[in-house]
């Protein structure tokens, strides 16, 4: 995993937190491009990165939700497709799944109806493996109806999110124009 990967985890993090701070940060937090269905477009100065255009969504569902009779409590969820203008990057997805991974069992996936990608976790976040196939993912989103995100949490239990893709096509549109 590139150190980049690790400072845009930190930094997607760090947005978010400032989103739930309040509007006293305005100045520091993401604008919105727009909602497109279970999408949404940002933008955001990435410092030394430039300019960063970005989609995110939540799963629409999630689990498993209870173990041995207890709550799962997780972080929130998301799934993100990034491109950084300064840097030329396009296409970057990651996924920042509220539960650190397990670090021996490294068996991440992303599966876009039906056909998997392994992915590379590091903490709460994971990362397509290979980063060649990151156009083709990013194509099959957009002819794709459901994303699920597979892992195995630090605790050993296997966990899965469910993405709906409608919208993420208007949203990456969105994005690219954004930081062209």
């Amino acid at each position: 995993m590139t150190s980049m990967r690790l400072v845009l985890a930190g930094l997607l993090i760090g947005a978010a937190a400032l989103s739930a701070a309040g509007p006293g940060l305005a100045q520091e937090q993401p604008k919105e491009l727009g909602t497109f269905n279970s999408w949404t477009a940002w933008t955001r100065n990435g410092g030394s990165s430039g300019l960063e255009c970005y989609i995110s969504a939540q799963p629409e569902d999630w689990g498993p939700r209870e173990i041995n009779g207890s709550p799962v409590r997780r972080s929130p969820i998301h799934f993100l497709v990034i491109n950084r203008k300064a840097l030329r990057t396009s296409n970057e997805v990651q996924t920042l799944v509220g539960y650190p991974f397990h670090p021996s069992q490294p068996n991440a996936s992303a599966t876009v109806d039906g056909k998997s990608y392994p992915l590379l976790t590091d903490g709460e976040a994971a990362w397509l493996a290979v980063a060649a196939d990151e156009p083709g993912f990013v194509e099959a989103l957009k002819a794709g109806a459901k994303l699920v995100v597979k892992g195995t949490s630090q605790k050993g239990n296997v966990m899965s999110d469910t993405y709906s893709l409608s919208g993420v096509t208007a949203a990456l549109g969105a994005a690219t124009k954004a930081c062209s």
